[in-house]
């Protein structure tokens, strides 16, 4: 279990505080007006922390669409064999990755265990 941090009143790991934000990213303004109004955060204090984590608070103030988690992964996975932390065989749909020991290591810094 991960440490807890305070925000928005509630006590959350960081994990926890990430996915809830992933999570309540489509919220409308409405929404997003009456969660607040729900856990008893003012106006004031929700646009402070807003502006200070810069996570927009209402669709207007967004200022990229969405994207492809897929292609993300796939760019990732093309950095990493540059990188030569995997290696590749194959291609398409049966396309399978090997990781390297460098490669082992270096994932570990971005969460990923092997």
């Amino acid at each position: 279990m991960g440490k807890k941090i305070k925000h928005m009143k509630m006590s959350l790991t960081e994990e926890e505080h990430k996915r809830w934000h992933r999570e309540h990213q489509e919220i409308t303004p409405e929404q997003h007006k009456t969660l607040m109004e729900k856990m008893g955060i003012s106006k004031e204090e929700d646009k402070k922390w807003h502006k200070s984590h810069e996570i927009p608070n209402s669709s207007k103030e967004q200022k990229s669409k969405p994207i492809n988690p897929y292609a993300v992964g796939g760019g990732f996975l093309a950095y990493c064999v540059k990188q030569e932390w995997l290696i590749q065989k194959g291609k398409g749909r049966t396309t399978k990755y090997y990781a390297t020991k460098k490669g082992i290591n270096e994932l570990k810094k971005f969460g990923i265990s092997i």
